[in-house]
C-alpha cells in the first residue's frame, strides 16, 4: 500500500511538473509571438518611412535642379549684360567675381539657350521680327579691349538687354534673331566691293 502511494503522489508531482513546464514554454511562446509581431510591424513602418523619404529627396531633387537651371540662365543673361557694356571679359570677370572661363561659359551657355529657343520658335510659328544683337569672339579667337569695345555700339546697349529679359514661365517666348540667322539671310545685302 505504503508503495502505491508513494507512486501516486510522484505521479502526481511529476504531472505538476509537466504543468509548471507547459505553462512556462507558453509564456515563452505568447512572449515570441508578441516580439515577432511587433519586429514585423516595425520592419514595414521603416520600408514605408524609406519609400516616402525617398519620394521627398526625389521631388526636392527636381525643385533644386529647376531653380538652378533658373538662377545659372539668369546668372548667363547678366554676364552677357556686363559684356555688352563694352567691358573686356577680364575686367567682367573681376567685377562680377567670376573666372574669365566661367565668364565665357556663360556667354556660351547664352548663346546656346538663344539659339535653341529660336530653333523651337521657328518650329512653332513664323520667325520674330530681327533685333540686333551683338556677339563675342569665338573661343579660339583672342580677346582684347578693342575687340571687346567694338562688339555693341553704345546706341543698341539698351535693345540687347532688352533682349536678354527672359519670359515669365508658361509666357510666350520672343527671341531676337541673331545677325547672319536665317530670319536675315534675304534681306541681308553685302557692301561694295566684298562680292567675291
Amino acid at each position: 500500500m505504503a508503495q502505491k502511494q508513494r507512486r501516486s503522489s510522484r505521479a502526481v508531482q511529476a504531472r505538476e511538473t509537466a504543468r509548471e513546464k507547459a505553462a512556462r514554454f507558453r509564456e515563452q511562446e505568447d512572449e515570441r509571438l508578441r516580439i515577432a509581431e511587433k519586429a514585423i510591424l516595425l520592419q514595414e513602418e521603416i520600408d514605408d518611412f524609406d519609400a516616402e523619404t525617398e519620394r521627398r529627396v526625389a521631388k526636392l531633387r527636381e525643385e533644386r535642379n529647376g531653380q538652378l537651371v533658373e538662377k545659372r540662365g539668369q546668372l548667363d543673361a547678366l554676364v552677357v549684360e556686363m559684356l555688352d557694356t563694352e567691358i573686356p571679359a577680364q575686367q567682367a570677370s573681376e567685377r562680377l567675381g567670376m573666372s574669365v572661363t566661367q565668364v565665357r561659359a556663360a556667354k556660351r551657355s547664352f548663346d546656346q539657350a538663344v539659339a535653341a529657343l529660336a530653333e523651337q520658335s521657328t518650329d512653332d510659328g513664323p520667325a520674330p521680327e530681327p533685333t540686333p544683337t551683338t556677339s563675342a569672339p569665338a573661343d579660339g579667337e583672342e580677346g582684347t579691349a578693342e575687340s571687346d569695345a567694338d562688339d555693341a555700339p553704345a546706341a543698341e546697349t539698351g535693345e540687347a538687354s532688352a533682349a536678354y529679359n527672359f519670359p515669365p514661365p508658361g509666357g510666350p517666348v520672343t527671341v531676337p534673331a541673331q545677325d547672319g540667322s536665317p530670319e536675315n539671310a534675304e534681306g541681308a545685302t553685302l557692301p561694295p566691293g566684298s562680292a567675291g
